[in-house]
């Protein structure tokens, strides 16, 4: 097994090879290259039209019968192709998760849409509840509808997207396996996220999920009270995790957040033999 900073240099690699593909696509093509799926519709929840970027697994029509995870990135324009590059390379090459199909959240305001409550400093904020009824009522319904899905879904968010994931694990509970919540802004609204865990985990004494949890070198995000919850009353069937990377930024960690967040929630993962 290669040690974790030779991953990363192979999948940054990886990714500055697709870039530059990108690149001399176009300039010979004259056309945009595309990765996966743009799509727009109307939502009725939002009253808005919302896009999305869908990229399911290389030649995943071979196998008809087959069904994948999906995970839904928020902040796609940050985090959508290092996922991409991250579980391609971890599916198919080192085979150590299942192939996912990979779904990219465009968000207009995302303190609109990841906040659970406005403030002075976030006055647009409060729309969390609505956001995710819209994921529950109708992202996930296209989704299972349009692609072979399995009902095992992860969510990543970075930042105000890392306490929205929180906050949809205690409003809808049922509706992700897993949460990689870099960074997450859980100091916001006064901790409310952090102050409803503990009735949550008691109420949910047999709820199973995977969370991991990444800290950069900030030092007001709320993340250590949040951990001490866990560590106190986060039943057997929660299985969770914590870095905190030191000489990371607030926007430099993302990458070895997914890494290390694909790696714990895939830790005892077995694949099958198929290959094509």
């Amino acid at each position: 097994m290669k040690t974790r900073k030779t991953l990363f240099i192979t999948i940054l690699t990886t990714l500055l090879i697709l870039a530059q593909f990108i690149i001399c696509h176009a300039q010979l093509k004259k056309s945009d290259f595309a990765i996966g799926d743009k799509i727009s519709f109307e939502s009725k929840i939002l009253h808005e039209r919302r896009s999305i970027v869908v990229i399911p697994p290389y030649n995943y029509k071979d196998w008809p019968d087959e069904k994948f995870p999906v995970v839904y990135v928020l902040d796609p324009g940050n985090n959508l192709f290092a996922t991409f590059g991250i579980v391609n390379y971890y599916s198919d090459m080192l085979k150590i998760m299942p192939r996912m199909i990979i779904v990219g959240v465009v968000s207009g305001d995302r303190e609109k849409d990841y906040l659970p409550a406005p403030s002075k400093e976030q006055p647009t904020g409060g729309g969390a509840d609505k956001f995710l009824r819209f994921i529950d009522s109708e992202l996930v319904p296209f989704i299972d509808s349009a692609y072979p899905a399995s009902s095992e879904r992860c969510i990543i968010g970075h930042s105000a997207g890392g306490l929205f994931a929180v906050y949809a694990l205690e409003h809808k509970p049922d509706l992700f396996s897993s949460f990689i919540c870099i960074d997450p802004s859980l100091w916001y609204d006064n901790h409310s996220c952090t102050s409803e865990m503990p009735g949550f985990l008691k109420k949910n004494e047999t709820i199973r999920k995977s969370i991991f949890i990444s800290l950069s070198n900030e030092k007001e995000m709320g993340v250590f009270p949040f951990i001490e919850v866990l560590e106190k009353y986060a039943p057997a069937g929660i299985k969770w995790d914590y870095i905190h990377y030191k000489n990371e930024t607030h926007n430099s960690l993302g990458f070895k957040s997914i890494c290390a967040g694909f790696e714990m929630i895939y830790k005892d993962w077995k694949t099958g033999e198929k290959t094509k």
